[in-house]
């Protein structure tokens, strides 16, 4: 059985950040049995269509991890694609708030999408807040 998939999206400034919680969560959620997909590690680079890749990848994946940083606000024009095909395809959607606060989120008048502001979002710091959630999603998509 092939390894279910959740999409890591984020800034490429929180690259780090990501790759740390990639790690974290693929040994916690079953070593082999979950990839956590992130751009860096997980994306071919002879792909011709990157967006296309993108969207698939995402449609393939039982959740999405949206890591939201002032990187983000600031130039996230792709991050927010992925945010969209999550939303489109209806996956469950965890966004975690790096370096930023709900409220300052909120007080960006411009580029955040309603998706964001209407979320639950959870502290990057509580990550670990998310993984029964994340397992929920993942039951669910070995039993489909």
């Amino acid at each position: 059985m092939d390894p279910l998939r959740i999409f890591l999206s984020y800034s490429g400034e929180n690259e780090f950040e990501a790759s740390l919680l990639q790690e974290c969560l693929e040994t916690r959620l079953g070593p082999g049995n979950v990839i956590v997909w992130t751009f860096k590690r997980d994306q071919s680079r002879d792909e011709a269509n990157v967006s296309h890749s993108l969207k698939e990848t995402v449609r393939a994946s039982v959740a999405v991890i949206f890591l939201l940083s002032p990187f983000t606000i600031d130039a996230g024009a792709a991050q927010w694609m992925e945010l969209a095909y999550a939303d489109a395809f209806d996956l469950p959607t965890f966004i975690l708030l790096h370096h930023v606060t709900y409220d300052e989120l909120m007080r960006v008048e411009r580029g955040v999408p309603p998706f964001v502001r209407q979320s639950q979002c959870t502290p990057a710091v509580d990550w670990r807040s998310i993984e029964s959630g994340l397992r929920t999603q993942l039951a669910k998509g070995a039993s489909a």
